[in-house]
């Protein structure tokens, strides 16, 4: 009887690890633009792509990782290593949605579109 009860324990405990590592770490796939289209963020996996379109043309490969703060609210942190995409770097509120079938992020007060 022992041996059943920690046996059932024991899955209990693995089973919540599983679901615990499943919800952490969502990823996003695909390109999304500003509305002025000069800020575009490609995501593939964990890495980001950066290309700012503005008196001329600059990109940064970087990571991020979404994550949910102590308040329960949806973060982004980008890290790039490139010195000038140093502003980029860093922590910022983040959301997703859909309006009008059309896909959006929105990271900070700025929403992105998906782009096709």
């Amino acid at each position: 009887m022992k041996r059943i009860l920690s046996l059932i324990l024991a899955l209990t405990l693995v089973l919540g690890m599983v679901f615990t590592l499943a919800s952490c770490g969502k990823m996003l796939n695909g390109k999304y633009q500003d509305p002025t289209g000069v800020t575009t963020y490609e995501f593939s996996g964990s890495k980001v792509t950066l290309t700012v379109a503005l008196l001329g043309t600059k990109t940064y490969e970087g990571t991020y990782k979404i994550a949910e703060n102590e308040e329960g609210e949806m973060t982004i942190t980008f890290t790039f290593e490139d010195a000038d995409a140093e502003t980029y770097s860093g922590e910022s509120a983040f959301a997703e949605g859909s309006e009008n079938d059309v896909e959006y992020i929105k990271i900070g007060l700025v929403k992105y579109t998906k782009v096709k």
